[in-house]
Order: C-alpha cells, then sequence, then structure tokens
C-alpha cells in the first residue's frame, strides 16, 4: 500500500485511516485516491470449517477509521465481516470507527408488517452500532425514516448530486423527462429534476381488488404522460435498486405502450442485477442502462466516492 496524509486544519494534523473491504471493486480506490487517507493493511482467511479470521496490521490507535463495506452479493456474511472490523478496530484503540456501507443490506425490511416478523434493517444497524460504530453510513437507503430514532449516528446520504450531474453531462435536458416507479421515490426524483429544470411525472400501481395482485403500473397524470411522451427523447426511469427488474420493466413496457419511441434510460443507485433482470428490461424495451458503483456490477457509470468524501469532510471538525 502506498500512504498519504491529510492535513484538516491550519493549527493542527489529525490523521485518517481508510479500510477498504476487499470485496468492493472501483469505489474503494475512487475514495482512496479522493481522500489521500492511509490505508489500513490487514488480513483475513477462512479456518477449515468456514469461519472467518480477520487481523488488523496497522497501528489504529487514537485515530478515526473509516470503513468502507461491500454487503452484495454475500449479505449475511457481510454482517459478519462488518462487525468483525468495527469491534476489532475499536478494541485496539481507534478513536472513532465510521462505517459506511454503500448498498445497505437488509434495509427493505424496515418494519413488521406480519405479527412475528424480524425487521432486519434495524437489526442490522443496530448490531453494527452495538459493536462500536460510531456512525453507521449508507447511500440512498430504503427507507431513512426507520431509523429516525438513532439521531445522528445513521447517515443517509444522497445520490441525487451525482446522478444529476450524470445527467447533465449526457443528455440535452431540453429532450428529458424524468419518471418514478411510484410514489415512495417522488421527492427524489423531483429533487433531481428541479436541480437539473426537466419535468417529471410518477407511476402509480394497480391492484386487482380481489387478490390484490399487481396488474400493471399506470402514469399517475395521464395528460402530463401523453404530453410528456410526444415532445420528449429520452425518458429517465430512476429507482433506487435494481434487483430482479419487474417494476421498471413494466413500467417502460407501458411507456412504449403509450407510443414513445425514443430513448428510455434506467438509472439505479444500487445495481444487483439478479439472473433474469437484464432480459426483463431489454425486452420491455428500455436501450440504457446506468449504475453508480454502490455495488460491482457492469453498468457502473456514475461514482458515489464524490458524496462519501464530502461527507467525510463534514466529520473533519467533529
Amino acid at each position: 500500500f502506498f500512504f498519504f496524509y491529510l492535513t484538516l486544519s491550519s493549527i493542527c494534523w489529525v490523521f485518517f485511516l481508510l479500510l477498504l473491504d476487499v470485496y468492493l471493486g472501483s469505489l474503494g480506490f475512487s475514495l482512496a485516491r479522493l481522500t489521500g487517507f492511509d490505508l489500513v493493511e490487514y488480513e483475513t482467511k477462512f479456518f477449515g470449517d468456514g469461519e472467518f479470521y480477520f487481523r488488523v496490521r496497522s497501528d489504529v490507535a487514537g485515530r478515526d477509521v473509516f470503513v468502507l463495506l461491500s454487503m452484495f452479493p454475500e449479505p449475511s456474511f457481510s454482517v459478519v465481516r462488518g462487525l468483525f472490523y468495527v469491534s476489532t478496530l475499536k478494541d485496539l484503540g481507534a478513536s472513532r470507527v465510521i462505517l459506511i456501507s454503500p448498498y445497505l443490506a437488509y434495509s427493505r425490511q424496515d418494519k413488521r408488517f406480519l405479527d412475528g416478523e424480524c425487521v432486519s434493517s434495524r437489526v442490522v444497524v443496530n448490531s453494527f452500532l452495538s459493536a462500536g460504530a460510531d456512525y453507521v453510513v449508507s447511500i440512498d437507503v430504503h427507507n431513512p425514516n426507520a431509523f429516525a430514532d438513532l439521531g445522528e449516528r445513521f447517515v443517509n446520504l444522497s445520490s441525487i448530486p451525482v446522478i444529476s450531474q450524470f445527467i447533465e453531462r449526457n443528455y440535452s435536458k431540453d429532450d428529458v423527462f424524468l419518471i418514478s416507479p411510484d410514489k415512495g421515490r417522488v421527492d427524489y426524483v423531483k429533487g433531481i429534476a428541479d436541480r437539473i429544470g426537466v419535468p417529471f411525472l410518477h407511476f402509480e400501481k394497480r391492484r386487482d381488488l380481489r387478490t390484490g395482485a399487481i396488474i400493471k403500473h399506470e402514469a399517475s397524470d395521464e395528460s402530463l404522460f401523453k404530453s410528456l411522451i410526444s415532445e420528449k427523447k429520452v425518458a429517465i426511469i430512476l429507482d433506487d435498486i435494481i434487483s430482479t427488474g419487474g417494476t421498471v420493466s413494466n413500467i417502460a413496457r407501458a411507456v412504449r405502450e403509450g407510443g414513445f419511441t425514443g430513448n428510455i434510460v434506467t438509472v439505479f443507485t444500487h445495481g444487483l442485477f439478479l439472473p433474469g433482470s437484464l432480459v426483463k428490461l431489454y425486452k420491455s424495451g428500455v436501450t440504457e442502462i446506468v449504475s453508480t458503483d454502490t455495488v460491482k456490477n457492469p453498468f457502473e457509470k456514475i461514482s458515489v466516492a464524490p458524496i462519501i468524501r464530502d461527507f467525510i469532510k463534514g466529520l473533519e471538525n467533529n
């Protein structure tokens, strides 16, 4: 490893460390370059019975350590890794341990829908905090309100700045309109639309009144929908997670069936792309797929490293 130092003020030197999880792709290297922090040297292995071994080889005593943790494609094992990282660093005397998991696994189960269910999002975050994390940080978490009672100890960063910048650089705003896949993403999509000055609309689920099954997705404002698909050349559907691709492919199909002949672009924060998802997207009429680098995937065109760097800078004087 190469070691770099970052001056945090004109009157004193403070040294931060960065622990890059081995499961991360380009994001870890991008963040290392942007921050210039020392890198933590460590080693891992598996015992014959499958148990995980972790050892820190750097001196972390009295220093703030940022742990960049990947939580896909092995979400359960990633929780164990995160607990080992945080607990060990704190036990070795780290001043503060900030766990940054750009994609927070288990976050979709954010409340008890049925009696007896485990609220996994709370279990995971509380486990990291109990292990010694001073902050748990994520990006575009599924429901930030689920962690409201944790105060500043849980931080949800927004990808709006980097995704807005990507759209501005790659498309003419005169050609573009944005689509939110449901009501839950309206504020997020509106934030991007307002930032770059383009129109947007959202879709709603139509269900079978007897079975509750989703029949189709429809535009919330049919008049606005018809106007946009006749006037614009690029429809951009934005969602936080792509797993099976069902929702977004249904919306893309509805846009095509409405008569839209331009490009349909999908932009995701977390590109999980489970088997079969790409086929659904392409068959529905999607012409371009874009994702950030919160997890390793083949469609990484947007890096969230600047968002994380800016958050880190905000902690410099705290």
